[in-house]
């Protein structure tokens, strides 16, 4: 058995602790270089695993690149993925499925550092932190940005009530917020803990100030944010979306944007990545950052650590104790 293992990950790139966890485990690094894979896609991918002379045995990645049919069928001898993030909608399941490919996710471990910055958004966009910094260093002081939207006191709509969802309401107890969240499997006592009212969707969208979306992208939430629930916000609500970019539908948004059909919107993640041109670039009632949600320090280590242990363990067998996504 082979014992190479690919590297596909910048944040995993920065922490030694996280190869010498593979070292340990007898296992050999092999890393796709940031220069080689600049911008770089799948097909890049493909081309750079048929070039190796001789082919890993595992991978670990975060969300750099998506993974489908094309590269695992390339993709021969791979036996397992190791992800370094807790999201998979990037990878094709069915397709690890049909080639015998292992995938093993890093669930609950960054969920405070994206909670972190959807607050980071939230104040950001609303109190126009980005243009007020800009405005300045351009010698305007405040012109353009003399007025915002106050915090505290507005109603926070979240969509998911996981460990993110409820990051973010905890750190929303210290604002005097009202505090509501999305119907779906609903929690008395998520309710009770967070003073929370669980509403249908008319009522959400409608109530909310500020809508934060914490959930997974899967076949039943991809496009949640559409014309529809964007034409039931009010023109004075904000959308934040720190977590999958499939969620929203671009297109819808931009155009609510652009109508002032809802105020503003603060993204972290995008529909496709990395963003290097779009129409949300022309608008200034939007802030934008590249997917860094869960790129906290202590957060990386645990997380890039954590993927290199996890690897190792499916590689030699040992997956009782796993959060495996495929076996």
């Amino acid at each position: 058995m082979g014992n190479k293992v690919l590297i596909i990950s910048f944040s995993f790139e920065q922490e030694p602790d996280a190869f010498q966890a593979l070292r340990s485990a007898g296992l050999e690094p092999v890393l796709w270089a940031g220069g080689e894979r600049k911008d770089a896609g799948e097909e890049e991918l493909v081309a750079f695993w048929n070039a190796l002379p001789e082919k890993p045995v595992g991978v670990v990645m975060g969300a750099d690149v998506p993974i489908t049919e094309n590269f695992l069928s390339a993709a021969r001898g791979l036996r397992v993925i190791s992800l370094n993030c807790a999201g998979y909608d990037h990878v094709d399941l069915e397709a690890c499925r049909r080639h015998g490919v292992q995938l093993v996710n890093v669930p609950r471990r960054n969920f405070d550092a994206v909670a972190d910055l959807a607050w980071g958004l939230i104040l950001s966009l609303m109190r126009n932190i980005p243009r007020g910094d800009a405005a300045i260093r351009a010698g305007r002081w405040a012109q353009g940005v003399e007025r915002s939207m106050a915090v505290s006191g507005k109603t926070l709509g979240i969509v998911g009530m996981g460990a993110i969802g409820q990051a973010v309401a905890r750190r929303a107890m210290g604002f005097d917020m009202r505090l509501v969240a999305k119907s779906g499997s609903r929690k008395p006592e998520l309710a009770r803990r967070y003073c929370l009212t669980y509403l249908d969707d008319a009522e959400f969208f409608s109530q909310s100030d500020i809508i934060v979306l914490c959930c997974p992208n899967t076949p039943k939430t991809c496009h949640m944010i559409n014309r529809h629930t964007l034409g039931m916000m009010k023109p004075s609500a904000v959308l934040i979306n720190p977590s999958r970019g499939g969620l929203v539908d671009t297109g819808a948004l931009c155009e609510a944007l652009r109508q002032g059909q809802i105020a503003g919107a603060a993204l972290d993640a995008y529909e496709e990545e990395p963003l290097l041109e779009s129409p949300l670039f022309g608008l200034e009632n939007v802030v934008l950052t590249p997917h860094i949600g869960g790129l906290a320090d202590k957060q990386i280590h645990d997380v890039a650590v954590l993927s290199a242990e996890n690897c190792a363990a499916v590689l030699s067998g040992h997956t009782d104790n796993l959060n495996m996504i495929c076996r």
